[in-house]
This record gives C-alpha cells, structure tokens and sequence, in this order.
C-alpha cells in the first residue's frame, strides 16, 4: 500500500495500490501535487519519493520531510 503526505507530514491519502501493482500511487501523487501547487510525498512500501507540482520527482524526501 501507499500513502501521500504533505510537507508538514499531514497523511493526505492511504490504501493506494502499491506501484508492483499499478501506477494508482505515482498518478493520484502527482495529480494532488499539481492541484495544490505545492510538492507532496509518495511513501510506497519502503520507497520514498518527492513529487513536484510540475510532475517531476526526486527520490527520497528532501529537507524535514522526516
């Protein structure tokens, strides 16, 4: 399973498929990143990734992201 956060580590999303399943996760980040114009966190199994506005990501979080 996956979760979305933003960055004051607020839980936004849980229970998205995991990306060994489908991309549900990496769309459903970068359609929340895009519509708040702001970055979000992907936290998929054990795999952390930043998701930027433009659609863009970065792995790991970045900052105080934890």
């Amino acid at each position: 399973m996956a979760e979305i956060y933003n960055r004051n580590g607020e839980e936004i999303t849980v229970g998205l498929q995991s990306s060994s399943v489908c991309d549900e996760a990496i769309q459903a980040a970068r359609g929340i990143a895009r519509d708040r114009d702001e970055e979000v966190m992907l936290e998929d199994g054990k795999k952390r990734t930043t998701v930027f506005p433009d659609g863009s990501t970065e792995d790991g979080w970045e900052g105080d992201w934890d």
